[in-house]
């Protein structure tokens, strides 16, 4: 079918990613691997105040271990945990990938956010998204063969364009 034995979906919490990666590891007849840990927006804090700069550095060079081991396999979809783009060797292991970027509007994201996941008290939810947003964008860009926008949740049609795209690189 293609050069491409690995597909990794990147992109912020609540944009669908694991919804998007299991339909799309169902269609090819891949294995779908969840290594999200989702862990700043399910808290409204950025990872170093809740694990520090040093758990932070733990926690991303941890990422960088799971996405190594994740390189030496094949015919897999991988639904990337948020923060995946926040290390640069992190970028460089993605840069050789077939990357999905799966972009998601804020207000869609606050919606989908608040109903799979109880939200800690904070006093601006929305203001620290984008304040992830400002962060991560760009790398999710840079990192992304392909970009997507899941707003419409039209999971079924993103499947083939996914598809599509791998196939015309």
């Amino acid at each position: 079918m293609n050069k491409y034995k690995r597909i990794f979906i990147v992109g912020h919490s609540g944009a669908g990613k694991g919804v998007l990666a299991k339909a799309l590891a169902e269609k090819l007849g891949w294995k779908f691997i969840d290594a999200d840990f989702a862990l700043a927006p399910s808290i409204g804090r950025p990872l170093t105040e809740i694990i520090g700069n040093e758990g932070e550095e733990a926690f991303l060079h941890c990422l960088s271990d799971i996405l190594s081991h994740q390189k030496r396999q094949e015919n897999i979809v991988v639904l990337t945990d948020d923060s995946i783009v926040c290390s640069d060797k992190n970028r460089e292991l993605l840069s050789s990938e077939f990357v999905v970027y799966l972009k998601v509007s804020t207000p869609v994201q606050l919606e989908r956010i608040s109903h799979n996941r109880p939200l800690l008290p904070l006093d601006d939810y929305k203001a620290f998204l984008n304040k992830l947003r400002q962060e991560r964008d760009g790398l999710y860009e840079q990192v992304g063969s392909f970009s997507i926008s899941s707003d419409d949740g039209a999971i079924d049609q993103h499947v083939l364009s996914i598809i599509n795209a791998m196939e015309q690189q």
